[in-house]
């Protein structure tokens, strides 16, 4: 399957095995990568007072603590997917990397994927505040931009139209998809939270919880980019064979970053 990735469009079927396989295959890469980046968010997590924000401020103090746990994820969380986006890719087009090397590449694009995630929440601000309706259909569009970051060279609204251009003319199917990797993802991170509810309040054991939620969420960011590369590479070949018909070789000519 994952070598017809340039070749046909993949139904959610598709997404979802292809996802499963490629995690499974660089579990090893994948789990010191996120163990990495995602044991220092969750301990600093674990001394946010969510209790006390709850308590003091009921629906608010939520609401702040979910604004903290997306601005970690937008900073930091930000670094291990674009790493493993990176491993991947690199798999796919046959120069596999180590995970350190995938870390690193995820660290040089690291502030171009800040600079672009501020652009985008700020003219996504914009477009909810003139009418909820734009904001929704603006958010779908900016949905890949971490990947086009990581993966393509791109920052700020040349990422954003890069993204926009891969989702646009397929919106529906794109947000039907991405919606039941999400949904898919949220259960099985309760599955695996479940158990802990029943274990002693200590902070070591929501800082384990939450890792392991994280590193299943992998799967599901797996699933994610081979929805992103696989519209990708077929945007890319359907441009190169109206360009020179003749030379399109799928996937070859990827503006993908060496390896």
């Amino acid at each position: 399957m994952i070598k017809d990735i340039a070749l046909v469009q993949f139904d959610l079927g598709a997404v979802i095995s292809t996802g499963w396989h490629i995690f499974w295959k660089h579990i090893r890469s994948i789990v010191p990568v996120f163990l990495i980046v995602y044991i220092p968010i969750n301990i600093g997590l674990s001394f946010v007072p969510i209790d006390y924000l709850i308590e003091t401020h009921g629906l608010r103090g939520f609401r702040m603590y979910m604004r903290i746990v997306q601005l970690t994820e937008l900073l930091f969380g930000v670094l291990a997917t674009m790493a493993l986006a990176k491993l991947i890719e690199s798999s796919i087009l046959g120069k596999p990397v180590t995970w350190q090397q995938a870390l690193r590449h995820a660290l040089s694009r690291w502030g171009a994927s800040i600079g672009t995630g501020l652009l985008a929440g700020v003219i996504l601000l914009g477009l909810f505040l003139l009418l909820i309706v734009p904001g929704i259909i603006w958010s779908l569009y900016y949905s890949f931009f971490v990947f086009v970051v990581a993966l393509r060279g791109l920052s700020g609204k040349a990422a954003l139209d890069y993204s926009k251009g891969i989702v646009k003319g397929q919106w529906w199917r794109v947000f039907g998809y991405l919606l039941v990797i999400e949904l898919l993802g949220t259960i099985s991170s309760l599955i695996v939270v479940i158990p802990f509810f029943f274990t002693p309040d200590a902070r070591i054991l929501e800082i384990i919880s939450g890792t392991l939620c994280d590193i299943i969420s992998a799967l599901f960011i797996c699933m994610t980019i081979v929805f992103f590369l696989n519209n990708n590479y077929l945007r890319i070949r359907s441009e190169q064979s109206q360009e020179a018909p003749q030379d399109s070789k799928p996937g070859e000519e990827s503006p993908a970053p060496q390896a």
